[in-house]
């Protein structure tokens, strides 16, 4: 089954094709134009590395659209290749628009895509794969609300009729009805269309719409009740098209079987009646306990069957620099309704993901936890901006603290949190390994507790020589606390310890500087600084080019 496509990205590799990418952006709904470092300018982004982007993009299902030579993207994605069911489509597109070829992901719309260029730039869509050029459709990519039982004959039965064989349709079906096939009522080749546990064709297709729906009923309600009963009315698990509960009914549960099978949760009023004239409700004494089922008439689109479960994931886009950000990161951001974040934060999301941005000041963590819950609540698909990790000083445990306050305030909202690279494992890695033994990691801000606890931790850090790595060392304002850390680690350190500033890491203005903790001047430390200190064991030596690297043995000899 096709899915839906998201947002293409433009790939610029010289200005030449600058104007067709504009074009292209205005055709295609939230693409983004990525422009090659140096090459480039007036792009949405840059990218540094050619090859390594496109495989990222690939990689996370980004359909891309190369206004370059078609062999600069074989050879970057060929390592890559696998699964021709699930690969994003790729199209090389000539600079001028001219030709449009679309070089993978026929079965998941490049083909289609193609067209859609073709007629928005004026150019050829080179189109080779023969269903799609001489049919009008591929019958082994059906659209979204449909699912092929046998995808191992379509290429088969596509052959037969290119040959010469009739088409006959069983089953309701426009997308099939209205494609440039040989019908006849006594067609060699069958093309069925059915909800139900219809045997294969002997010699054609079956396609599955997705008309089922499954109210969850109770919180017994088990995958193995929902597989015997569509099995029990003699339908097909294949067209079971979304779930539906009640805001009062168990949404737990059915939260966990919608996840488990990869289906979407729709949640209904308690006094809401499914009156649509296409719905059909059908049950039975035995499960109508647990179950209840309607049929649609034909796959539909599920907005108008009551509203989403909200969903509130925290993210962490790592320090800053865009190849640090995972690619689940990046997933959640494409798909997200709205952002909400520290100002200075939601700034480093980039300019190419439109959606509204909800900024606050620094101070307001709890506030705007409950802002992001709210907004969830309502139904929206909301991400918490976090740098670095959100679980280490950052919303995570903000919006955690909110849930602890208020318990059942927001019960009908998917939360995940989502890793991201930290500060400190930046930092460590652009000197080396200092943190490759035991560390603890501090924050200095005293806003949330006292800075006797903090010196309570130093010392236990600092006693047993283990490796620091300092959060929130100083600001403007705060001073005092960074002066007295020194002061007191140098009671139970040497002054000759390695130590490492790492300032604006990821970001513009990174700067990575060592010194030892006998010679640290604390005025050059400031919010946007991460400190790691080490322990009577890390060792700073000579690297393969010569520069200094900093490391901490893994063993205590």
């Amino acid at each position: 089954m096709t899915a839906p496509m998201t947002a293409p990205a433009i790939i610029l590799l010289n200005q030449h094709g600058l104007e067709t990418a504009r074009e292209i952006k205005t055709a295609l709904k939230g693409a983004v134009i990525w422009g090659l470092e140096g090459r480039t300018t007036g792009t949405d982004e840059t990218f540094t590395e050619t090859t390594a982007h496109l495989r990222e993009l690939y990689q996370i299902g980004q359909p891309i659209l190369g206004l370059c030579a078609a062999g600069i993207l074989i050879r970057a994605l060929s390592p890559l290749l696998e699964n021709k069911r699930g690969e994003p489509p790729v199209l090389a597109i000539a600079d001028d628009g001219a030709v449009i070829v679309p070089l993978l992901g026929g079965l998941t719309g490049a083909n289609e895509l193609a067209r859609t260029l073709s007629t928005a730039l004026g150019g050829t869509a080179a189109i080779t794969a023969s269903g799609a050029r001489r049919l009008g459709l591929q019958l082994e990519a059906p659209p979204e609300g449909y699912m092929l039982a046998n995808p191992a004959e379509a290429k088969r039965i596509t052959s037969d009729i290119l040959s010469g064989k009739s088409v006959r349709l069983e089953g309701d079906c426009p997308w099939l009805a209205q494609a440039a096939l040989p019908f006849s009522e006594t067609g060699e080749i069958t093309l069925r269309v059915s909800a139900h546990q219809s045997a294969l064709p002997e010699d054609g297709l079956l396609y599955h719409p997705k008309t089922l729906l499954i109210e969850i009923r109770d919180e017994a309600a088990s995958i193995a009740d929902i597989t015997d009963f569509i099995e029990r009315h003699g339908l097909a698990m294949p067209s079971l098209a979304a779930f539906i509960v009640s805001q009062s009914g168990p949404v737990g549960t059915a939260k966990q079987l919608a996840r488990s099978l990869g289906l979407p949760l729709r949640l209904i009023g308690d006094n809401e009646t499914l009156t649509a004239a296409s719905l059909q409700p059908s049950s039975d004494d035995e499960s109508a306990s647990k179950l209840a089922l309607y049929e649609l008439s034909s796959p539909s689109d599920l907005t108008a069957i009551g509203r989403p479960l909200g969903k509130l994931a925290v993210i962490g886009l790592g320090p800053g620099q865009e190849s640090w950000r995972t690619p689940e990161v990046t997933a959640a951001l494409k798909a997200a309704d709205c952002f909400v974040g520290y100002k200075t934060y939601l700034d480093m999301v980039p300019a190419s993901y439109p959606q509204p941005r909800h900024a606050s000041d620094n101070r307001v963590e709890i506030d705007r936890a409950i802002e992001a819950l709210d907004l969830a609540k309502s139904g929206q698909h909301v991400l918490v901006i976090s740098s670095g990790d959100p679980g280490i000083y950052a919303m995570a445990g903000a919006v955690m603290e909110a849930l602890d306050q208020a318990p059942g305030r927001w019960p009908h909202i998917d939360f995940e949190i989502l890793p991201g690279l930290s500060a400190m494992q930046g930092a460590a890695a652009k000197i080396g390994a200092p943190l490759g033994h035991d560390f603890a990691v501090i924050s200095l801000s005293d806003i949330r507790k006292p800075f006797e606890i903090i010196e309570q931790r130093l010392t236990a850090a600092a006693t047993s020589d283990m490796v620091i790595a300092i959060y929130n060392p100083a600001s403007k304002t705060r001073r005092e606390q960074v002066e007295r850390m020194k002061a007191l680690l140098l009671t139970h350190k040497s002054p000759e310890t390695h130590v490492l500033l790492a300032r604006n890491i990821g970001r513009d203005g990174e700067a990575i500087e060592l010194t030892t903790l006998g010679a640290l001047d604390t005025d050059r430390i400031d919010m946007r600084t991460m400190l790691i200190i080490g322990s009577s064991k890390t060792k700073r030596i000579a690297g393969p080019d010569g520069q200094p690297l900093l490391y901490t043995p893994r063993s205590y000899e």
